[in-house]
């Protein structure tokens, strides 16, 4: 039986496609997608290198800062010197490198010549708020004045009111002028410093005595819940009221449950975190 035409068209028709789609698929897998596979890893590559980059020109950026702010200090602030060993010259520089935050003693003790220029040492000494004090030293070694510290002696205080102040004492050299030459002008710019940490504040420390008669959560009993608000017997046996976040002795209400019947008091107790739960009896 013979094939017919249309048939025979056909099916001539099918196979040159199925050759097309066969030679197009090879040629897409091993030639377009293995090309594709290896420009994604070159990509991922070339991403990666990126983010080196990035990060080193951050990292660039941070010090070329940096070295502009200590470019623009060196520029600005020339060291001179006092234009005489008169006492007056050094209790003004004190007075404007300190601006009143810090509590000084200051107390002189001898001026010697040397050739074109003589030296005067004297002490500082006080107690003061550990930044302000780092402040004041930051402005001393970068006002224009030719000051120098020589040693320094810092301890914390038992203030419990701050538990940030601390007790210094420095020793200091500031040089004047002896050849009679014309010196500009002294000032005290002061500088702030960038390092909030403290690191002589106490981590353990004591407890201030309830001078205000605030709540004591743990000799206090709870009544009711209200909301957001309870209703307690404090340690004098009176009735009080507290809301969410309120300030009690050592600390504050942190969280109320109704469906619980019971308030959380957040204590800090020289450094020592603990939690207090009040339920309201059956």
């Amino acid at each position: 039986m013979s094939m017919s035409y249309s048939l025979r068209n056909t099916l001539l028709l099918a196979v040159t496609l199925f050759i097309m789609l066969g030679t197009g698929f090879t040629w897409l897998w091993f030639g377009s997608w293995q090309e594709l596979g290896e420009l994604e890893k070159s990509n991922d590559v070339q991403r990666a290198q990126l983010a080196g980059l990035t990060a080193e020109v951050t990292r660039f950026s941070e010090v070329y800062e940096q070295n502009e702010t200590l470019t623009h200090r060196i520029d600005n602030y020339p060291k001179t010197l006092f234009p005489s060993h008169r006492l007056p010259h050094l209790y003004d520089y004190l007075r404007l490198a300190d601006r009143g935050s810090v509590f000084l003693n200051y107390t002189f003790t001898d001026s010697t010549a040397q050739g074109s220029h003589g030296r005067m040492r004297f002490n500082v000494d006080g107690v003061s708020d550990y930044r302000q004090l780092r402040d004041f030293i930051f402005t001393v070694e970068h006002s224009s004045p030719a000051v120098r510290i020589t040693d320094l002696q810092v301890r914390p205080t038992s203030n419990q009111n701050n538990l940030h102040e601390v007790g210094f004492r420095m020793n200091l050299v500031a040089y004047y002028n002896r050849g009679g030459r014309n010196v500009i002008p002294t000032y005290a710019e002061q500088v702030r410093g960038e390092l909030p940490h403290n690191p002589f504040f106490p981590l353990i420390h004591g407890v201030a005595p309830n001078a205000n008669n605030m709540i004591e959560p743990e000799r206090s009993r709870l009544q009711a819940i209200s909301g957001d608000a309870i209703f307690l017997y404090d340690q004098g046996n009176q009735l009080r009221r507290l809301v969410l976040r309120e300030r009690v002795h050592l600390g504050y209400l942190e969280s109320v449950s109704a469906e619980r019947r019971e308030a959380t008091f957040l204590l800090n107790k020289g450094g020592i975190i603990e939690r207090v739960t009040l339920r309201i009896s059956q």
